[in-house]
C-alpha cells in the first residue's frame, strides 16, 4: 500500500471544519439526552449563565478573528500558496472558537438542570453550517 500524498491546507480547511461541527452537534446531542433525562450533575446554575455567555459572543471573536465577516465571501480563484495556508489557518481557528461555544453548551447541560445552554449552542453551530468550505476535490 503506498502512502498517499502529502495534503495541502485546502484539504485541512476543508476536512476540519467538518469534523469540528461534528463535534460540537454530538456534544449538543449528549448534553440534550442526559439533561432531557434529568441525569445532569447538579451543578450551580451559574455554569448554564456562562456558557450562554460565551455561546452567543463565541460568533463575533470568530469573525472579528477571521476578519471576512459572518460568512466569508468565496475564494478567489489564484491565490498564492502563501495566502492559502493563511486563509486555511483562519478557518481553521475560526471554526475552534465556534466550536468552543458549542461545547460549552454541551457540557452545560449536562453539568446543570437548565436546558436554556442547548439553545444558545446552536447560535454557533448555525455559524459554522453558514460557513462550511465546499469539500476538497
Amino acid at each position: 500500500m503506498s502512502p498517499s500524498p502529502a495534503r495541502g491546507p485546502e484539504a485541512a480547511a476543508a476536512i476540519v471544519p467538518r469534523a469540528l461541527l461534528g463535534s460540537s452537534v454530538a456534544i449538543l446531542v449528549l448534553g440534550a439526552l442526559l439533561n432531557t433525562q434529568g441525569q445532569t450533575a447538579g451543578g450551580p446554575v451559574v455554569v448554564s449563565w456562562v456558557a450562554v455567555a460565551w455561546a452567543l459572543a463565541a460568533p463575533l471573536v470568530a469573525v472579528a478573528v477571521r476578519g471576512q465577516g459572518l460568512v466569508a465571501p468565496p475564494p478567489p480563484s489564484r491565490v498564492s500558496p502563501e495566502d492559502a495556508a493563511a486563509q486555511a489557518r483562519r478557518s481553521i481557528v475560526f471554526f475552534a472558537v465556534l466550536e468552543s461555544g458549542a461545547m460549552l453548551a454541551g457540557v452545560a447541560a449536562m453539568v446543570s438542570p437548565p436546558w436554556w445552554p442547548l439553545v444558545a449552542g446552536l447560535v454557533p453551530v448555525a455559524v459554522m453550517t453558514l460557513n462550511l468550505p465546499p469539500r476538497a476535490g
